[in-house]
């Protein structure tokens, strides 16, 4: 083989090399983005369930918090939505968030917090809904379970 040659493969390998490289860093981005918007979507969705149970009459199994259910616990309320415990923590699983991922749910002062967190998550997620706040369903981003109506929302 002529030098040409060789230098026309060496020169192919670390291309391909380094296409690999990118290639994996972007699938390892990609990852983590679908990790996080999942999160958002569970979270919402259970904010959504808590704001139609809102709605509803006592008398059909619906709730009120800002009255006799104001501190109701997250257990009750996870039950009353339908979904199954994951943990004696209060908290439901979080679908195609990644490992590990899951979503608590706490009720305090007429405000229910849906707090979700997933390892493959660059971000932790609150979702809350207060149905004396408009918006009603506001978002905050960071680590841990944020308020996201003193933060002003996202």
């Amino acid at each position: 083989m002529g030098q040409q040659q060789l230098l026309l493969l060496v020169l192919s390998t670390v291309i391909v090399g380094l296409a690999t490289v990118a290639g994996i860093q972007a699938f390892s981005e990609n990852q983590a983005q679908a990790s996080q918007d999942a999160l958002v979507q569970r979270g919402t969705s259970i904010a959504s369930d808590i704001q139609g149970l809102q709605g509803k009459p006592s008398q059909m199994g619906g709730i009120d918090l800002t009255g006799d259910d104001s501190d109701m616990g997250g257990g009750t309320l996870i039950s009353r939505l339908g979904y199954e415990n994951v943990t004696s923590s209060d908290s439901v699983k979080a679908e195609g968030a990644g490992s590990n991922a899951k979503c608590g749910i706490s009720v305090t002062g007429g405000k229910a917090l849906v707090g979700c967190h997933s390892s493959n998550a660059t971000q932790d997620v609150t979702v809350g809904f207060d149905p004396t706040a408009d918006p009603s369903v506001q978002t905050a981003f960071g680590d841990g379970q944020k308020d996201p109506f003193s933060s002003g929302g996202d």
